[in-house]
């Protein structure tokens, strides 16, 4: 069975770390590890998580961040904690923590993610397909009171734009992409497509266009019905930019997706079309 390497991004979620590493521990096997990332919080997430597992500063250190780690020996796991110098945003906070870690497969979690105990037994063996880029999970969240399942998705070319939705149905099968909050990606295919862009910086369809990118090299883009987490969405970017500011990131993003990824026949519906799109920015804006 293969080693897995947990990379959570944190910014200022200490209350969701106290909530939720202990299921992320409880999931875990021997050699595992956890990877904190710590975007220079300012709620004290570090002090808290090296006097919780007693982490120890490690002798390798860098200008642009600070490592703290210990081997526990229950399971054997090994907790590094990484703490940014400058604040990076999630695309680069990530790739950060892809690069220290030890193992073959990384699995990113944000920190308002639970996984079910079982989550590893049904994602793991699909590795076993050496063509397989990543495995998304099913997602568990309260919308309105009402329980939704998400982590499948679609992606549409139309009117000159990709519009990306929520599939209907959440089979286990191949999904359009594989969510940045929880799923689990082979670490050399991820090397080789050099990680998360960080034009995408400060948020939004980073992960869209990874597996995007995956799928052109013919890998498997896959979820997994089976495999679930509980979502209790706690958006940091919206505390930090709020919504209008959010919708603005998302639309020069999802520009920015078309021009780099488009074939050329889409980039040209894209010039014709994008007066329709301004006007509609501008209806909800």
């Amino acid at each position: 069975m293969k080693s897995v390497s947990v990379i959570i991004p944190n910014y200022n979620g200490q209350h969701l770390l106290k909530e939720n590493l202990p299921s992320v521990l409880k999931m875990l096997h021997d050699g595992d590890e956890i990877i904190v990332v710590d975007d220079c919080s300012t709620d004290d997430s570090v002090e808290w998580l090296k006097k919780e597992f007693k982490l120890q500063e490690d002798s390798t250190q860098s200008s642009e961040f600070n490592i703290f780690s210990k081997v526990q020996k229950e399971k054997s796991l090994n907790i590094v904690v990484i703490q940014n110098v400058q604040n990076l945003r999630f695309a680069a906070n990530c790739n950060r923590g892809v690069e220290h870690a030890k193992n073959e497969l990384i699995f990113l979690l944000n920190t308002d993610v639970i996984p079910f105990p079982d989550v590893l037994t049904y994602l793991l063996p699909h590795f076993d397909d050496k063509n397989v880029f990543g495995v998304g999970c099913i997602e568990k969240e309260v919308i309105n009171g009402k329980e939704v399942a998400g982590g499948k998705n679609i992606l549409n070319f139309a009117r000159g734009m990709f519009i990306h939705n929520r599939a209907p149905n959440m089979e286990s099968g191949e999904t359009a992409w594989v969510s940045g909050g929880s799923g689990i990606f082979d670490k050399e295919k991820w090397n080789i497509l050099k990680g998360f862009d960080v034009a995408y910086a400060p948020a939004y369809w980073e992960d869209v266009d990874l597996s995007f990118r995956a799928r052109e090299r013919g890998w498997k883009v896959l979820f997994e019905s089976r495999a679930k987490v509980n979502h209790n969405h706690e958006s940091t970017n919206t505390t930090a930019f709020g919504q209008k500011k959010m919708n603005e990131m998302s639309w020069r993003n999802a520009n920015y997706f078309v021009i780099k990824n488009g074939t050329w026949l889409q980039k040209l519906l894209y010039v014709l079309w994008r007066p329709y799109w301004t006007m509609k920015m501008k209806e909800v804006s």
